[in-house]
């Protein structure tokens, strides 16, 4: 007899509550949290923004959202301004610094009685393992948080590319993008006064301007899947404020019934 291995698999988590989501516009989510909210100054870890993001993640977790979130290494290792070092060294370094920031993140959320799954684009023998599709959509749809790091597994992508693709294979509604700026922009708001916020986009605007809060590989890929992405500020506004479906932030979309 033939096993489904999606049935399989969700036999193995039986302690994970999966609560009916109460309230919600988006039940299957995709949070991806930028490493540099994770620190503070010269702080590469900071204990209340880690609390603070916790707090956020199990708020959400409660209302039966399920989640998934991709951490960045920014706060840790930033491969792309590692400019003397080998490029692919470089971006390997940025990867194994996100494992860090993902063993934190569940540390702190397993405190909060948040039951979670570190899954990783590389396998880090007696830490994490890689990602598995049949496991991770499982343990997903059980309602345990999943944390991604990693990247995709490859030098040369970007952790936005590697929450693009979690979120294809989840089917998720919607990637959230936690930054510590208002939304999208037309210029570097620190660099520009004049940059204008923009409340939504089209993923064609948004790849033809080439606006850089995400690369453009994961316009692309989100864009071809349907799956809108909201970037927003992170450490202002509530994450459950975006799952409910309050305008805040920028919402990007084909156009279609997400506007």
């Amino acid at each position: 007899m033939t096993v489904d291995p999606y049935q399989q698999q969700s036999r193995r988590f039986p302690h994970v509550s999966n609560k009916k989501t109460r309230h919600v516009k988006y039940q299957r989510v995709i949070l991806k949290i930028s490493g540099e909210i994770l620190g503070k100054g010269n702080q590469l870890l900071d204990p209340k923004a880690i609390d603070y993001i916790t707090k956020q993640i199990a708020l959400v977790h409660s209302l039966g959202t399920k989640l998934g979130v991709v951490i960045g290494g920014g706060n840790i290792v930033r491969g792309r301004e590692m400019r003397w070092l080998n490029k692919i060294d470089a971006d390997l370094c940025g990867m194994i610094a996100t494992m860090i920031n993902g063993i934190v993140l569940g540390s702190q959320l397993r405190k909060n009685k948040v039951v979670n799954k570190l899954g990783s684009g590389i396998e880090l023998d007696g830490i994490v393992r890689r990602c598995n599709k049949f496991e991770d959509v499982a343990f997903f749809n059980s309602g345990g948080v999943l944390i991604f790091v990693g990247g995709t597994g490859n030098p040369l992508f970007t952790t936005d590319t590697a929450a693009a693709l979690r979120a294809v294979e989840l089917d998720s509604d919607i990637v959230i993008k936690g930054t510590k700026v208002e939304g999208v922009y037309s210029a570097d708001p620190k660099k520009n006064r004049k940059a204008t916020l923009y409340r939504t986009l089209q993923f064609d605007e948004a790849i033809e301007k080439n606006l850089a809060v995400m690369d453009s590989t994961a316009f692309t890929i989100c864009k071809e899947a349907s799956i809108p992405i909201c970037v927003y500020n992170f450490m202002k506004y509530p994450l459950s404020s975006i799952i409910r479906g309050e305008d805040v932030g920028t919402l990007i979309t084909n156009g279609g019934k997400y506007d």
